[in-house]
């Protein structure tokens, strides 16, 4: 039966590679008792290797190892597949077997597990590492543990697997679901150019900057290291580096990086988790992109010379704080750093609940020269336009604008502020004046129609005099009849020279997306 299955979804793949998606009338049907040895001619056996294996790429590796059984001339067809991909993996063993088996040579090699354990992995992982000379995507997803279970305790008996040296391999990506991973002290990843780690728990973590240095990756150029545990000291010397992206680090307290030829650095939530002070030294002098997103003190966070650089993107602001509160002082003392930058990512950010709290926006009394701002707002339902006012105050001389405004994920998240806020305290930017003269394209995004947010949108006409293209998305959650009424208010306010373009949020899907993944994307964020 399983071999009759098999041989059925070859019959489909060879249909749909012919032309009109069907097999011509005149030629003789593929046999429907392979394994008997009966029927009409198999004219499909007789075909050359290449276009066979060409054929079983399309089958998942296990169901391509099942045509074996077929005939002789099948047995080792699928041995010569360039890619084995085990999507759905329950036997690590059968993996390690496959690999063991295999003849030509392995560019990719795709396991999908789920709640595996550090045994299942060096059950195969081994063999591969020997074999690879390409890509290897490694994903373990995490049955749902309780709180109590991923503690570290119980993390630490799960113990760890070692990460063997991948010689030939050029690009790995380890999605490890907090497996823990011990980086292998001694050998060459000479091939290497790209190295993504996610969700894992390092055991003897000192090593991993080793590792990545040009030592032992000559040629690696883009590290990502996201979501793990245990990774404390972090220390890297790379001549080929030219990415670097760290994010929730947590437990992070020191970072050296010495990248000659690093050209974009993000780190986000690193030392954010940690009460002490953040402790770096960057030495990237050819650095265009720099989105550091967590906690910055220039008297123990060093940035050599970035004569190069063009986009800064900072910690985010909090427009309303506590006395006392200190955590702004890491955007603002990252903006005093630089006089003069192409592009400024900005992210304002109010807290839901703000009693108590007081307007901190006249701590920023100084933007670096930009020409192009993107700024985020997060508002909570918020007014946000004396906040975004005195932003656009002190880069007048911007060219263009990006307003993204972000809601909050939570579904409880408020869309209106209560009555009486403080938020709406803040109104004399209404009236007071604001030339940006050269500001030439503005584009909006998520646009939700709050009364805030048109208002804002109707003085950004009025204060943009040389104003060419505007360029507006409605959030997801603007209904086709709600959008038509935004679409004419926004339309009200246009001058007639300015080109307008309205889009919902669907219409941006399809831009973004082909149409044959149109809808599943669409229903998927929906």
């Amino acid at each position: 039966m399983v071999v009759m299955c098999v041989w059925d979804q070859i019959q489909f793949l060879v249909r749909s590679m012919e032309p009109g998606g069907e097999v011509a009338t005149k030629r003789p049907k593929l046999s429907s008792d392979v394994s008997a040895g009966a029927g009409s001619e198999d004219r499909l056996s007789a075909l050359p290797d290449d276009i066979l294996v060409l054929i079983l790429r399309h089958l998942p590796t296990t169901a391509a190892a099942r045509t074996s059984v077929l005939s002789h001339r099948w047995r080792r067809i699928w041995t010569l597949l360039p890619e084995l991909r085990f999507p759905s993996a329950t036997d690590p063993h059968q993996i390690g077997h496959a690999l063991q088996v295999h003849e030509a040579a392995l560019r990719c090699l795709f396991v999908l597990t789920r709640d595996a354990g550090p045994d299942s992995v060096t059950a195969w992982l081994p063999v591969a590492a020997r074999r690879l000379s390409g890509f290897l995507f490694f994903q373990n997803l995490e049955r749902q543990r309780s709180a109590q279970e991923r503690n570290e305790e119980e993390a630490a008996q799960r113990g760890a697997f070692e990460f063997p040296c991948l010689e030939r391999a050029t690009n790995v990506s380890l999605h490890l679901g907090f497996l823990g991973l011990a980086v292998p002290p001694a050998g060459v990843f000479a091939r290497l150019t790209e190295l993504c780690l996610s969700r894992v728990r390092f055991h003897a973590p000192g090593l991993l900057g080793d590792a990545v240095s040009s030592l032992r990756c000559p040629c690696l150029q883009k590290l990502t290291v996201r979501d793990a545990r245990g990774l404390d000291n972090l220390a890297i010397n790379s001549d080929s580096l030219r990415q670097v992206a760290l994010s929730d680090l947590r437990g992070l307290r020191q970072l050296t990086i010495v990248a000659p030829a690093l050209e974009d650095f993000n780190i986000t939530h690193s030392f954010f988790h940690n009460q002490s002070q953040p402790v770096a030294s960057i030495s990237a002098p050819q650095l265009a992109t720099l989105e550091w997103m967590d906690p910055y003190d220039p008297s123990s966070v060093h940035l050599g010379e970035m004569e190069h650089l063009q986009l800064l993107r900072p910690f985010f602001f909090l427009v309303y704080g506590h006395e006392g509160w200190t955590h702004n002082q890491s955007c603002l003392s990252l903006l005093r750093r630089f006089k003069f930058i192409e592009r400024l990512i900005l992210t304002l950010t109010y807290l839901r609940n703000m009693d108590y709290c007081h307007y901190v926006m006249e701590d920023m009394t100084m933007l670096p020269d930009i020409t192009i701002l993107h700024l985020n707002v997060l508002a909570n339902g918020h007014a946000f336009g004396a906040s975004a006012f005195h932003v656009l105050r002190m880069c007048s001389g911007i060219r263009r604008l990006v307003l993204a405004l972000f809601a909050p994920t939570e579904v409880e998240a408020q869309t209106t502020c209560p009555p009486g806020c403080i938020c709406c305290e803040q109104q004399n930017w209404e009236t007071e004046p604001l030339l940006l003269n050269r500001l030439q394209e503005v584009e909006i995004i998520r646009l939700r129609g709050s009364e805030h947010e048109v208002t804002f949108v109707k003085q950004l006409f009025i204060w943009a005099t040389a104003l060419e293209k505007m360029t507006v998305t409605f959030d997801d959650s603007v209904t086709e009849s709600v959008a038509k009424e935004l679409s004419e208010v926004l339309r009200s306010f246009c001058r007639p020279e300015i080109h307008m373009e309205i889009h919902t949020y669907e219409d941006m899907i399809k831009m973004m997306y082909a149409p044959e993944d149109m809808h599943r994307l669409i229903a998927m964020l929906s």
